[in-house]
């Protein structure tokens, strides 16, 4: 039976040119610049959603050095620190893998000191303000028709 309705956006061949880009490390609006698409679109072929293969080829561009890799042998640096960056949790160092699990908050012990006479200063700055706060609040009337302005509509 023939397919029918859009045809795919990704062809077989600019999926493969769009895993080639993910394994070398483009960002997805980059790789949406260069073979006509949409970010969005790279996004979602990224984690697999969109198109299955292009993970899965973006993947198997990785295994040749994983299994060098496993097997003890020699690989460029350039290949180690990008494996390191982009999966810290299987081959970042145990340090880098500590920051990584660790839960940081801040702490604000931030704490003022004033003397009773102080006090008593800024409560005295403060009253009138309190007290014409107190006085717009008691004049304050809400337009009960109208566009809430007490003007009519």
């Amino acid at each position: 039976m023939p397919r029918t309705g859009r045809p795919p956006l990704l062809t077989p061949a600019k999926q493969k040119r769009v895993a080639e880009l993910i394994w070398l490390a483009y960002t997805d609006e980059q790789i949406g610049v260069m073979v006509g698409t949409s970010y969005r679109t790279i996004q979602q072929a990224r984690c697999g959603k969109l198109f299955p293969n292009i993970k899965k080829a973006a993947l198997e561009l990785e295994e040749p050095y994983r299994r060098q890799l496993w097997e003890g042998q020699y690989l460029p640096a350039g290949v180690c620190w990008m494996l390191e960056r982009r999966y810290p949790t299987q081959f970042a160092k145990p340090e880098v893998q500590l920051t990584f699990q660790h839960n940081s908050f801040t702490q604000n012990n931030l704490s003022i000191h004033i003397t009773r006479a102080e006090m008593k200063e800024i409560e005295k700055e403060a009253a009138p303000v309190r007290e014409s706060v107190k006085k717009m609040f008691a004049n304050y009337k809400p337009a009960q028709l109208g566009n809430g302005n007490g003007a009519p509509e």
